[in-house]
């Protein structure tokens, strides 16, 4: 039997692909064939799980050799069980039903008297422990946790931790051992302690109790701060700092407690004023501790001169060379300058110094900083700064957020409305074509609100001057072009400058800008043809305004050559337009008079943050999202919730759906579906109430205080379809159920559609019944299952059920 050296020397020798499948598909056999072998021995085995690993490495499939795992932790040798638990913690996992062989194997390595062997079972059960496993083995951890070893007793409180987040009701269990082991002042102890205590604070009942432990945790903290040289627990001159940044994130848990007394935040205050003050900066490991200590300062409610030194930290991050603890920095300056914004803004140079930096992921922390720390008192100074990084930007995806925060700062803290245009103006010409048409519309609807002839005629000569520099830039292009047509008199008759030259105004230069455009080559075919859409108007527009009667008849051709144009949409309005154009002048300038000003809309703007929905910035942030979304998706995405239904039903209840036949035909609402890959159904809005009963062959489905849901097998033809009748009435008089909602999914394999509804969506007596009739089609004798998902209000209370049905003795 070749060594696992031997396997790995041959597929590093395989040159091609399809030789690496070749060596691992023989290998793999030979394995197979290894373990099926009843004889075989231990040292045979272990090699086989070696290599098996190996397998599993490079991504093979490894699950035929879960069992012979189990079996090499039977040996009583070391070497065996340290590989056996070693393949266990890497092969399986907690939803494994092999795992359940387990239990017994720990069982016993946990009672041995070597420690390593101990050790090696509780860091498997740690790993991969099932709720199950931690009820049958916390026993086992409750009594290693008394052990005067100090390796085992920091392995099992982790472990302990570990097994009350898989089952919380274990917390009793340990609480109790919290008070002995929180007095102990050894490292591993510590380190282990602090950990079950966070664990712990899951159960609300055990909070209070474990509150009172924040006097000895600081403690603990001050003695490691204060300590001298510790040469077992150094690292780089500073004292623990693993046990410390664990304390720390520790108390910070606790002291947010609302319970937590006022003396104990100020002996916490006191200690992380210490910690802060006294931590040289300069090494990497008391960097993770004044990261720890920040974090709890802003945490907890802390005195104003601590969060102000919080801040400085911070700032003295961004000064490093270290471009981690820069991020580290400025994506914590982000969570904390709505608490301290002052404090933030005296480190405003070196945040906008981080704009230039070479690392994209710091330029973007920094650019999303800038705009949290705009205000009115700096507003000139960073959306310099903010435009020159546009201006330098090569990271296209950046533009649309740098033009959306610039349009809502410069909207907000704009010092005057000429400054606020002019930066709007430039904005448009660095972003190219990365302006959304949303910021388009805003800034006409500006343009438009402006009430400042004189100001207005500067906005519409600097966006024509700018257009001639550069009539690449699609969205200056399209503002350009509407201006010209709404505000086209300010242009005649006047001067612009175009690359530092003074240039005459005269309806031949418009002519040419608009003839340039409709030839430009450089837009989509989408851009085209908007773009197209808007020079047609302002030509109307233009034929009012121009009286040159060559020009005039220049406006008309272009219309005419557009009337031809192989865009329907282009060609329909060249064509009204024509109509229009025919029109006599008075007519005409009835129907081209300007258009009333729109409202701004107020927009929310994007966000860079991939942990966050929303920027914590002065200005309105958040992802833009639909004001129109509706709330019927938002229950189709409810119903197939993978938490625990009707008192703890869950969907492996019904696990033989998911192999259940094809998937549904059906494409609508399809994506929602995980569970059965077909489209639930929502129950049609009823409009009056029917008194009546279910019939006497109803079968009972779900009921609660409110609601009680049954069904009637109406029609099982055995011909692959199904009619079944839904009746719900109300639990018991004196409560109101209104707008009543059924949501129903299937299985993949079938499809379900609403032939007819009755009654009302609102239930005020006993005798008020709501009738459905679901009509049911799928694979012949297949058994029909349904997840039904209720939502109502009950005296105005909003209220939702949702339970599993599989009741019917017929099938399809």
């Amino acid at each position: 039997m070749a060594s696992l050296k031997s396997f790995i020397k041959a597929v590093r020798k395989a040159k091609t692909i399809a030789d690496e499948r070749a060596v691992v598909r023989k290998e793999s056999a030979a394995i197979r064939t290894a373990f099926r072998d009843p004889n075989l021995d231990q040292t045979a085995r272990r090699i086989n799980i070696s290599k098996l690993l190996y397998l599993y490495i490079m991504g093979e499939k490894t699950h035929f050799g879960q069992v012979e795992c189990l079996k090499l932790l039977a040996s009583p040798r070391f070497a065996d069980k340290r590989l056996g638990y070693l393949a266990t913690m890497l092969l399986l996992d907690e939803n494994q039903e092999v795992l359940t062989l387990l239990t017994n194997s720990l069982d016993n390595d946990m009672q041995h008297p070597n420690a390593f062997i101990v050790g090696l079972a509780l860091c498997c059960l740690g790993n991969i422990a099932s709720p199950e496993l931690a009820r049958d083995l916390y026993a086992n951890v409750e009594k290693i946790m008394t052990t005067n070893n100090l390796y085992l007793k920091k392995k099992a409180c982790l472990v302990a931790a570990k097994l009350v987040e898989k089952d919380p009701e274990l917390a009793e269990i340990f609480l109790p051992k919290v008070a002995q082991l929180i007095d102990d002042r050894h490292h591993s102890s510590l380190l282990g302690t602090v950990r079950l205590i966070e664990a712990l604070y899951i159960d609300i009942e055990a909070r209070p109790v474990l509150v009172k432990t924040i006097p000895k945790l600081v403690g603990h903290l001050k003695r490691i701060a204060t300590s001298g040289y510790m040469p077992d627990y150094d690292v780089t001159g500073i004292s623990d700092p693993f046990l410390q940044v664990s304390l720390l994130k520790t108390l910070r848990i606790l002291a947010t407690d609302p319970h937590c007394p006022d003396s104990y935040l100020e002996e916490l205050n006191d200690i992380l004023t210490q910690v802060a003050s006294n931590i040289d900066s300069g090494k990497n490991a008391a960097h993770a501790i004044l990261y720890e200590c920040v974090k709890t300062i802003f945490a907890i409610q802390s005195d104003q001169s601590l969060k102000i030194l919080g801040v400085n930290l911070l700032g003295k991050f961004l000064s490093t060379k270290d471009n981690n603890i820069r991020y580290v920095a400025l994506d914590t300056l982000l969570t904390v300058i709505n608490i301290e914004p002052l404090a933030v803004q005296r480190h405003r140079s070196t945040i906008v110094g981080c704009l230039v930096d070479g690392d994209i992921s710091i330029r973007r922390r920094a650019l999303e900083l800038t705009f949290a720390i705009l205000n009115e008192q700096n507003i000139r100074v960073l959306v310099r700064e903010v435009l020159l990084f546009l201006e330098n930007c090569n990271d296209n995806e950046l533009k649309p957020y740098i033009t959306s925060q610039l349009t809502i700062a410069a909207s907000k803290f704009a010092p005057n409305n000429k400054w606020h245009f002019d930066t709007l103006l430039r904005m448009l010409k660095l972003s190219g074509n990365y302006v959304t048409s949303d910021i388009i519309s805003n800034i006409l609807a500006l343009i438009m609100q402006c009430n400042d002839y004189e100001l207005k005629r500067h906005i519409v000569g600097k966006l024509f001057s700018m257009s001639l520099e550069d009539p690449t830039q699609f969205g200056l292009a399209v503002i350009t072009v509407w201006c010209i047509g709404e505000y086209g008199e300010f242009l005649l008759d006047g001067k612009i400058e175009v690359n530092e030259k003074p240039i005459d105004v005269t309806d031949k230069l418009i002519l040419k800008f608009i003839d340039d455009l409709i030839n430009n080559s450089t837009y989509s075919e989408s851009e085209t043809t908007q773009l197209v859409t808007h020079i047609l108007t302002t030509v109307l527009k233009l034929s009012v305004k121009f009286t040159n009667s060559d020009s005039i008849e220049q406006l008309r051709l272009i219309l005419n050559s557009k009337s031809y144009d192989n865009n329907l949409e282009i060609q329909i309005r060249a064509i009204e337009y024509q109509e229009i154009f025919a029109q006599n002048g008075q007519v005409k300038k009835g129907l081209l008079a300007k258009m009333p000003a729109p409202p701004v809309k107020e927009r929310e703007s994007l966000s860079l943050h991939p942990s966050k929905s929303s920027s914590n910035n002065n200005n309105k942030t958040g992802s833009i999202r639909s004001e129109s979304a509706t709330t019927t998706e938002n229950l189709l995405l409810d119903l197939m919730d993978d938490g625990p239904v009707n008192g703890g039903q869950t969907k492996n209840s019904l696990s033989d759906i998911l192999n259940d036949g094809q998937t549904s035909t059906s494409s609508r609402n399809a994506n929602i579906l995980d569970l059965f890959d077909s489209p639930p159904v929502q129950s049609s809005t009823y409009t009056s109430a029917t008194q009546q009963s279910p019939p006497e062959s109803s079968i009972h489905a779900f009921s609660n205080e409110n609601i009680v849901v049954s069904f009637v097998s109406k029609s099982f033809p055995k011909t692959g379809q199904a009619i079944i009748e839904a009746y719900i009435k109300q639990a018991g008089a004196g409560n109101v159920v209104s707008q009543f909602q059924l949501l129903i999914a299937v299985p993949k394999s079938q499809k379900l559609s609403i032939s007819s509804t009755s009654g009302g969506d609102t239930l005020k007596s006993p005798n008020d019944v709501i009738k459905q009739v679901l009509k049911i089609v799928g694979k012949e004798g297949a058994k029909v299952k349904l997840r039904v998902k209720a939502k109502y209000l009950v005296n105005g209370d909003e209220q939702e059920n949702t339970f599993d049905f599989a009741g019917f003795e017929s099938t399809l």
